[in-house]
């Protein structure tokens, strides 16, 4: 969680002036002179996970800035979907040990290193990497993620992907063809067919539990 102990929290429209973060990130059309920035001049370690929808509905920040490197001892996650989350620019490195997004853009100008997948759905967000990501699986569904780097071995897509990345990923038709056959039969029965923004759900919540559910 971002609070006061760990970073400045800065009025919007004073730390676009000061921090110039849109030269990296697109800035939704809604009115965000109310909310915060949580900016950390150096490296960042935060407990536990960091959610990107609650931090900007529940605590009123917009976004994080961390000129470091931005360490997550759990889970990096946004539940907004295609709606509006908080933002992430870590001019450094990002770890976490998982990261599934949607309509949050987070974009870091280093590496990044997950224990377990990376997950991206169906929002309306954004996921750049200026280095090379490590993680156990890499699976994007409809979301726009960009990577300069060197990818995971297992890296999937489903739906649209960035120009740059097409012959990069490994294009999938279905989920099953990815998860291990425990989760795809009890998805199977009950989805119905392994396709669509509520199979992408439950598999997301299997992937922040930390169930095997991609296959190795």
């Amino acid at each position: 969680m971002v609070t006061t102990k760990n970073c400045q929290l800065i009025g919007f429209d004073e730390a676009r002036d000061r921090l110039r973060f849109d030269r990296w990130i697109g800035l939704c059309s809604i009115d965000l002179s109310a909310f915060r920035i949580a900016y950390c001049p150096g490296d960042l370690r935060l407990p536990g996970r960091l959610e990107l929808h609650d931090a900007m509905w529940r605590d009123k920040i917009a976004g994080l800035v961390v000129d470091g490197d931005l360490t997550i001892d759990g889970n990096l996650e946004d539940h907004s979907g295609n709606g509006v989350a908080a933002f992430v620019l870590a001019r450094g490195d990002l770890e976490a040990r998982t990261i599934t997004l949607g309509g949050a853009d987070v974009v870091v100008l280093g590496d990044v290193r997950a224990s377990g997948p990376v997950f991206n759905s169906r929002g309306g967000g954004r996921f750049e990497i200026g280095g090379s990501l490590q993680a156990s699986h890499l699976v994007t569904d409809d979301h726009a993620t960009l990577i300069e780097g060197a990818l995971p071995a297992r890296a999937y897509a489903l739906g649209f992907v960035e120009a740059p990345m097409r012959h990069r990923l490994q294009r999938i038709d279905s989920y099953h063809e990815i998860l291990t056959p425990a989760v795809a039969a009890e998805l199977s029965e009950g989805c119905g067919r392994l396709e669509g923004a509520n199979v992408a759900l439950r598999v997301i919540e299997a992937v922040r539990s930390g169930r095997a559910a991609l296959r190795d």
